[in-house]
Formats: structure tokens, C-alpha cells, sequence
């Protein structure tokens, strides 16, 4: 694979194009993750708001009708729910894992099954997060569309 780089400070917003013969899974995956690196995403601490990178965040969880947004050393407030969010997410490393959490698979490194058909899987700061037995096709279907192990 052959990358170009042209920088140019009198550019007014960053382009990448993609010239290839075909989209295969590995370069699929590839784009999800520029995808990602193109948008924030305000989130709350307190009354406070701040605009996260989305690839700062390792997974969003919902409890009590409250949706948060969990970061390597922080947790803030999303006002979107679980089910906005996946919407938002689509053709980004997220993907939903059980009825109450999204998460970043860029930040994911192994999974391994555990009682009740479940897996768990273990995340890049050594958090644990459960896959639910419905999610574990679609979270298959997310690394290997990514090139991922499965």
C-alpha cells in the first residue's frame, strides 16, 4: 500500500481520498477508524460541557435512564440514548453489545467466554465489559468486517 501525504497550510479542512481497485474487509475497517477521528461528541460533567474525540471513548453505558460515556480516567453524561447513539455510530469501531452498552472496538483486546453463553471482554486499560449471548454474531461480524481476530 502506497500513502501520500500532501500538506499544504493554505488547506482549509483535511480530505482523504481512497484510490483502490477494491474495499476489501481490512481496508473497510480502515475507513471506520478515519471515521471515527472526524467528529466529537459534547458530553457533560455536571453542568459542565465538553466536546470528547470520539476516539477517547471506550464504550457508552445506560443505567437508569441515564446514557454515560466512559473514557480511560473519566465517565460524562451523554444526552443522546443508547439507541440515538448506534445510529450516530454507524461505520465507526462501536458496535452494540448488550442492551445497555456500545463499545469501542479499537480499544478491545480479547474476549473470552464466560457461564450463561456470554463473553467478556477485556479492554485496553484492563476494564471488563460482558457481551450479552445476542450481541456476541454482531460483535463477530464487527472484527472480522475490521480484520480483526475472532
Amino acid at each position: 500500500m502506497k500513502v501520500t501525504i500532501n500538506q499544504n497550510t493554505d488547506c482549509g479542512e483535511e480530505e482523504i481520498i481512497i484510490n483502490c481497485s477494491y474495499v476489501d474487509e481490512r481496508l473497510k475497517g480502515l475507513i471506520e477508524l478515519i471515521r471515527q477521528y472526524s467528529f466529537s461528541m459534547e458530553l457533560f460533567n455536571g453542568n459542565e460541557s465538553y466536546h470528547i474525540p470520539l476516539e477517547c471513548i471506550l464504550y457508552f453505558d445506560s443505567a437508569n435512564g441515564r446514557t454515560f460515556a466512559y473514557t480511560v480516567d473519566k465517565i460524562y453524561e451523554a444526552k443522546e440514548s443508547l439507541l440515538e447513539l448506534e445510529g450516530k455510530l454507524k461505520g465507526t469501531p462501536y458496535v452494540r453489545i448488550s442492551k445497555n452498552c456500545i463499545l469501542n472496538t479499537a480499544y478491545l483486546v480479547k474476549v473470552q467466554p464466560i457461564i450463561n453463553h456470554r463473553l467478556e471482554a477485556t479492554l485496553k486499560n484492563k476494564e471488563k465489559v460482558i457481551v450479552s449471548r445476542n450481541y456476541i454474531s454482531v460483535l463477530k461480524e464487527k472484527l472480522l468486517s475490521r480484520g480483526g481476530l475472532v
